[in-house]
């Protein structure tokens, strides 16, 4: 699935290794040598973004979810948009990663104390609309340098909503 989003603003697969003995897997991305967008927005020691550079990370993240949504057939919808997977190469434009195209069991099961089957679903993968919403909270936290969630603040989206 990572094959098919080929466009500059989505982390590249350079490659991948599986072995049975011992039992290894691992995926080799491309090296984002400034860290995270989380990283940029929210720890105190990393450069600060001025707002060029958020506008350009922003738009970034535009096209690139206009690539997965409405050029790829099917579409590919990302399943965990949030500023930790937000990568910024060296002259600070955006990439985007997603490992969880990885094949997934829908359900689990498990036993319980008497024996019974008890079925837990896991979260379905995401959908073009969760991933309109994600980007809109990413919004409100790359515009104000808040965390999406904090204890003492609660969801950014309530705070905002209350202005």
């Amino acid at each position: 699935m990572l094959s098919r989003v080929n466009l500059k603003n989505f982390v590249n697969l350079i490659g991948y290794c599986e072995e049975d003995e011992p039992f290894n897997r691992m995926m080799v991305f491309e090296y984002a040598p400034n860290g995270t967008l989380f990283e940029h927005l929210h720890v105190k020691e990393m450069e600060d973004l001025d707002w060029s550079a958020r506008m350009r990370i922003i738009m970034d993240i535009v096209y690139c979810l206009q690539y997965m949504h409405h050029d790829l057939n099917p579409p590919v919808a990302h399943s965990n948009l949030n500023s930790h997977n937000i990568f910024l190469t060296d002259d600070y434009a955006a990439t985007i990663t997603d490992i969880s195209f990885l094949p997934q069991d829908s359900s689990k099961s498990k036993s319980s104390g008497n024996n019974e089957l008890v079925h837990s679903t896991l979260p379905p993968l995401a959908d073009v609309e969760t991933n309109v919403y994600c980007f809109g909270i990413l919004l409100l936290e790359i515009i104000s340098g808040k965390l999406q969630y904090s204890k003492e603040q609660g969801s950014l989206e309530k705070l905002i909503n209350l202005l």
